[in-house]
């Protein structure tokens, strides 16, 4: 059974549009590079995969809050059951840490780099989204409560 062995939590507000980008960072946590060139992938429309990062379609309006959850495995995790995968492979970090970040009209958002404690390597990463609505009262619509949570997994 893998262990976690370290976790992060960042939020980011969508600005235009509702894509957002988990991509290799710097310790201060400015993208390494441009956006990579990312390849959609078929039966995927919400995620296209790049040598060193994900670009996630959320779906969401302007002014959307994202919350993704970093976390570091010893091994490969258990897929959690009320989790819906959304890509599972590799992904190269040369800087040894990843990020949320989004570009606007003005430039990068900041973020909070998440460490891998390694340079240099390839990690299996798996990304994995949910969504969370009004359950509670059917009276009202379902996204008068909405959240979009995403955990990012990876280990050696």
């Amino acid at each position: 059974m893998a262990v976690l062995l370290a976790s992060a939590l960042d939020s980011i507000s969508i600005h235009t549009g509702s894509e957002f980008l988990v991509t290799e960072v710097t310790a201060d946590g400015e993208p390494v590079d441009a956006p990579f060139s990312a390849e959609s992938l078929p039966g995927q429309p919400m995620i296209s995969v790049g040598p060193n990062g994900v670009v996630i379609d959320s779906g969401s309006l302007a002014k959307s809050v994202i919350h993704v959850r970093y976390e570091r495995w010893d091994g490969p995790p258990e897929q959690l059951a009320a989790w819906t995968p959304m890509w599972e492979g590799k992904l190269y970090l040369g800087s040894g840490a990843i990020g949320l970040v989004q570009y606007f009209y003005e430039g990068w958002d900041e973020c909070l780099p998440f460490d891998t404690g390694v340079k240099e390597a390839s990690w299996s990463v798996r990304v994995q989204t949910r969504r969370l609505t009004n359950t509670e009262e059917p009276d009202f619509p379902s996204d008068v409560v909405h959240g979009e949570l995403y955990r990012v997994q990876l280990w050696p």
